[in-house]
């Protein structure tokens, strides 16, 4: 019978380790866009759950045959390793739920600097803005003979920039009370 993997009958022909790990990187070189296969790691086992009862068994070890000695000794050890893997495995849980304690903490450090950033931003921005409207209206003012008409614009532009400043700066609660004020209104 002939058999269809033909990468395992190579690899059963490998004559020691290294044979086969360079087996198995030549077949890799030549087959460069597959997949090497990575094993998945695995979990600790988990120890088998105590008996309900031990049949047959007193409680002490004392006039005990050595077959009862055995299964108590037996018993004892199966336990043992159980509230080992129980502490190990509670302990694990703690430092995880510390550990992402922790990265909520930096996430939200994070967003305060972040956010603090945003608004140093946004002020210096509002305040370029009407740098560059008070120059305007400056130069505006000194090209013109309408001094008047400019002055009344330049009055209107300000207040239309201090009230996108107090926008800026409110919270959204705020501002959503503004926007239904303002429905209201029309």
């Amino acid at each position: 019978m002939p058999r269809e993997d033909k990468e395992t009958e190579e690899e059963r022909r490998a004559k020691d380790a290294y044979d086969l790990i360079r087996m198995r990187l030549t077949r890799l070189e030549k087959n460069i866009d597959k997949l090497a296969p990575i094993p998945a790691r695995r979990d600790a086992p988990k120890p088998k759950q105590p008996p309900e009862f031990i049949l047959n068994v007193r409680g002490s070890t004392a006039a005990a045959d050595s077959a009862e000695f055995h299964r108590i000794r037996n018993a004892r050890r199966r336990e043992q390793l159980r509230q080992e893997y129980m502490e190990k495995e509670g302990v694990e849980e703690d430092l995880k739920r510390e550990w992402e304690e922790r990265q909520q903490e930096i996430r939200e450090e994070e967003e305060a600097k972040t956010a603090k950033k945003r608004a140093k931003r946004l002020k210096r921005k509002i305040k370029m803005k009407e740098l560059k409207k008070k120059k305007k209206s400056t130069n505006n003012e000194e090209a013109s003979d309408e001094d008047e008409d400019e002055s009344d614009t330049s009055e209107d532009e300000q207040q239309e920039s201090t009230k996108e400043s107090t926008e800026l700066t409110e919270t959204p609660e705020d501002a959503s009370e503004k926007l239904k004020n303002e429905q209201k209104e029309i």
